[in-house]
């Protein structure tokens, strides 16, 4: 009886601690409203992506670090091209926001996936001896579990950082007529009510 309330326990802890796969975001399917008019671009923005893609495990680390990742759509309005990185972004009409890198966004937001292999070493179950017999022989229920959830956190890890570097807004260029959909992410954004994009002179 003792046996299966420590099993019970061993597996509720590894269920609330295992690695959590990563659901590829199409831009395509994100719906883009309430366009905004400047001079050269028209614009809509997108928040809460990964909560929005039901990313919710990464959607927690964004909070914990401060950071948000947000979709863009915008319109080249002009006859010359725009390159994404003449674009200035900020919140209302004075605070400047300077989106970060994607590998530094990756890094705050992916897996330990090493950590799980202390599952092997930790999670050790005891069964009780047979009759006549004073030994407990250790069964490594960790082992395996270590190794699946290992194999998950690299995946997820591999498909966010792809995932990302294909949708990012940085080094591109917006022809003219033309539209362009992608994320950026930014720090300490979640307190700011608005975010204005316009194309620096």
């Amino acid at each position: 009886m003792r046996f299966n309330i420590y099993l019970i326990i061993i597996v509720e802890l590894l269920i609330v601690g295992c690695a959590r796969p990563y659901k590829n975001i199409n831009i395509n399917l994100i719906p883009f409203k309430d366009y905004t008019q400047e001079n050269k671009i028209s614009y809509s923005i997108r928040r809460g992506v990964m909560f929005n893609t039901r990313n919710y495990f990464f959607a927690k680390r964004e909070i914990k670090n401060n950071v948000s990742l947000v979709a863009f759509k915008i319109a080249n309005n002009t006859s010359l091209p725009i390159m994404t990185n003449d674009l200035r972004f900020s919140c209302g009409a004075t605070s400047s926001l300077v989106p970060i890198g994607t590998q530094e966004f990756c890094n705050l937001l992916k897996q330990k996936a090493g950590l799980y292999w202390l599952y092997a070493a930790g999670v050790v179950v005891y069964p009780k001896p047979p009759i006549g017999s004073k030994k407990f022989i250790p069964l490594p229920f960790g082992l395996p579990v270590a190794a699946v959830n290992f194999g998950i956190a690299t995946k997820a890890n591999k498909k966010l950082s792809s995932n990302l570097k294909l949708l990012d807004l940085n080094n591109r260029i917006i022809q003219p007529g033309d539209t362009l959909q992608g994320v950026l992410p930014f720090r300490g954004v979640n307190d700011c009510p608005e975010i204005f994009v316009t194309v620096k002179e």
